[in-house]
């Protein structure tokens, strides 16, 4: 569990404190913004020090095209927020992305070449629109799926040398990504920083924030943000489920529920451009479902569910990524199930990772047994 430490100094007042160093530190500086309300944030703290010290920073948003038209307009708000100094990195690059909605079509190509009529949407003019390093040298984590999300990510960062990268993680948001960034220090020893190699570091100036910080700072200074969030709120969602995200990962289910009502031209473009989305609108409608919580009543255990969801697996190109996981796991109705939730939601990249361990239930009966 992350332990809260107060001192005398706000939150805000902290962020400031971490930028102006970063500004100190570091010639390039580039902010990745998604749309969403944390890099707003930190994109407008960012702008604000840089129209101070009369510099230009980078402004980088990987465009999965499949997005909200909401997002959109908020990446356009904030590139023009501070014209003067912002140096705009919109990519429409062709990559891959996994399409949890569909078993036939288990990857959309964004932006893919010779598909402009289904596109959602046109790029943009000043878009950086092909990969802007050099190919020979470009990395790619699994050839077998292809050039995706994150290698464009590592290659756009190893194209840019002695750069300090600017995220908009928070701690009390993604504890155990969290965990992982600050295992170490990155940069002179700060904990909330990432040494990525070339000369260039992650850092992450609002860890500390929490939700409230953030809408506090939204109000305080008047920004503009997503719509999603006005909508999502009247809808009674929770505050971990209030946030922009992608519409056809393995965590998409909800958003399609709701999509044909708060934006129902982009439901109409997506249903268009892939397989699975009217899939994917029904199903998210039952949670139950969603995380194999109630087995099937024509199933006996939740391991002849996960046999029988293995058997009738539609693509074998994926099916063995399944099995060969599958078989380094226990073999029991605790684990299945959760290998059941994998299946349904076609999570072949393990993003929702089995809890591989004995049957809780099972060792407290036999805790009770031994006792009585």
């Amino acid at each position: 569990m992350l332990k809260q430490v107060y001192v005398n100094k706000t939150v805000l007042e902290a962020a400031r404190e971490r930028i102006e160093f970063i500004f100190d530190e570091f010639e390039n500086i580039v902010v990745s913004i998604s749309g969403g309300k944390d890099s707003t944030v930190l994109a407008h703290l960012t702008l604000v020090e840089a129209n101070k010290r009369d510099r230009r920073i980078g402004l980088f948003f990987l465009d999965e095209e499949v997005v909200y038209d909401s997002t959109v307009e908020q990446i356009e708000y904030l590139m023009n927020l501070y014209p003067q100094n912002t140096i705009p990195l919109w990519f429409q690059i062709e990559f891959h992305l996994t399409n949890a909605t569909s078993y036939q079509e288990g990857q959309l190509i964004c932006w893919e070449r010779g598909k402009h009529k289904v596109w959602m949407r046109s790029k943009k003019p000043y878009a950086i629109q092909h990969k802007p390093w050099d190919k020979a040298h470009e990395t790619i984590r699994n050839k077998d799926k292809g050039f995706g999300f994150y290698d464009a990510i590592e290659n756009f960062q190893r194209s840019r040398p002695d750069t300090a990268f600017l995220v908009g993680l928070r701690a009390t948001e993604s504890p155990n990504r969290w965990r992982a960034v600050s295992k170490n220090p990155g940069y002179k020893n700060i904990y909330w920083s990432t040494d990525i190699g070339n000369g260039s570091h992650t850092l992450y100036p609002l860890y500390d924030w929490n939700f409230h910080d953030i809408w506090k700072y939204i109000y305080d200074y008047k920004l503009r943000y997503s719509r999603i969030y006005d909508y999502m709120w009247r809808k009674g969602m929770n505050f971990q489920d209030i946030r922009v995200s992608s519409l056809i990962h393995e965590k998409s289910f909800h958003a399609l529920v709701e999509l044909p009502e708060f934006e129902p031209k982009t439901y109409d473009r997506l249903l268009k451009r892939l397989k699975g989305i009217s899939i994917g609108h029904i199903y998210g409608k039952d949670a139950r479902m969603l995380q194999a919580r109630k087995l099937p009543k024509n199933h006996k255990s939740w391991r002849e569910y996960r046999d029988f969801l293995l058997k009738t697996y539609p693509d074998p190109d994926k099916k063995h990524i399944f099995e060969r996981r599958f078989s380094k796991q226990l073999d029991n109705d605790y684990v299945a199930r959760q290998q059941c939730r994998q299946l349904i939601l076609n999570d072949y990249e393990n993003n929702l990772p089995v809890d591989n361990k004995p049957d809780p239930r099972i060792e407290t009966i036999k805790k009770w047994r031994a006792i009585l």
